[in-house]
């Protein structure tokens, strides 16, 4: 596959993603609103994405790939994921899950300082621009110092900062680790860590619908982490991970028709300055590559 190509599909299957990611964070929010602690979501949620990780792994005859499961990596990654988890849980507990999506999109932008700060890359001008934006739009939204302030909007900065990192341990994963084995160790640490939690939260009894929801949303997490894991493996995270902004759109519309929860002036502008920042850092990225690939064509016809 040529590298335009790959690119191509990965940020079809990161839209993708993004959107069951959007999906499940409202499953969770239904489960919250019916009085179920984080922590207790975070479990059953990793139980059920286990059984149907498990399924999937078995029926496509991968079962072999499991003595990947404790690749360090895959092990790293999954932490990652389990705490950007249960922060992002706890924090639409209170904040609209419009909000906390777009608290979240800071992401790649935190991916792209990353690279600066631990890999040596460079950021042109624009590229800074964006990073600027970015953490601009953050402020817009989580309001710090206003009276509409929510110090629960902190927490999903937290997890997109730990989303960033998992990015790069995810596209340093070998190739010959299955997605799937991937995807069950991430559904496996989310759930130890939400059963730990059960020491310092009491727990619903269950009921039909709550396992409804909470089934659902198991669904919605298992297909949206293979998408992912898919979108970033063996692709450039700079330029994908800018498209989770996806999620932003669905998470805002599945916020006021099921929740109520429009956001307000302010918001809209820190959620439009996080999109502009990730656009304008694709831009950049394109750009980059077009006059890359032409200084090779020139080289080569030198």
């Amino acid at each position: 596959m040529s590298e335009h190509s790959a690119n191509t599909r990965g940020i079809v299957l990161m839209i993708a993603g993004s959107a069951s990611f959007a999906l499940n964070d409202a499953f969770s929010k239904f489960a919250l609103g019916m009085h179920m602690p984080p922590s207790q979501i975070l479990a059953l949620r990793g139980v059920m994405a286990g059984l149907i990780l498990l399924t999937l792994i078995a029926m496509r005859g991968e079962l072999a790939g499991l003595r990947h499961a404790l690749d360090r990596r895959v092990l790293v990654r999954a932490v990652a994921e389990a705490i950007s988890a249960a922060l992002f849980i706890t924090a639409i507990s209170t904040m609209s899950i419009g909000d906390a999506a777009a608290v979240l999109q800071i992401a790649p932008i935190a991916t792209m300082a990353a690279a600066v700060l631990f890999f040596g890359a460079r950021l042109n001008l624009l590229r800074w621009a964006a990073v600027a934006l970015g953490f601009v739009g953050v402020g817009l939204i989580i309001k710090p110092g206003s009276s509409a302030f929510d110090p629960m909007a902190f927490l999903p900065l937290g997890a997109a900062l730990l989303m960033s990192f998992r990015d790069f341990i995810t596209g340093r994963i070998g190739s010959h680790v299955p997605t799937l084995v991937v995807t069950l160790m991430t559904a496996m640490m989310g759930m130890l860590l939400g059963f730990g939690g059960s020491a310092i939260e009491p727990w619903q009894p269950l009921s039909l619908p709550l396992m409804s929801v909470l089934g659902c949303g198991g669904v919605m997490l298992v297909l949206g982490h293979m998408l992912t894991i898919g979108a970033f493996r063996g692709n450039d995270p700079a330029l994908i991970a800018p498209f989770r902004y996806a999620a932003v759109v669905c998470s805002v519309g599945l916020s006021a028709a099921l929740f109520g929860n429009a956001p307000d002036l302010v918001s809209i502008g820190g959620i439009a300055l996080i999109v502009a920042a990730g656009l304008i850092t694709m831009h950049s990225h394109r750009s980059n590559a077009r006059r890359a690939l032409v200084a090779a064509v020139e080289s080569q016809a030198a």
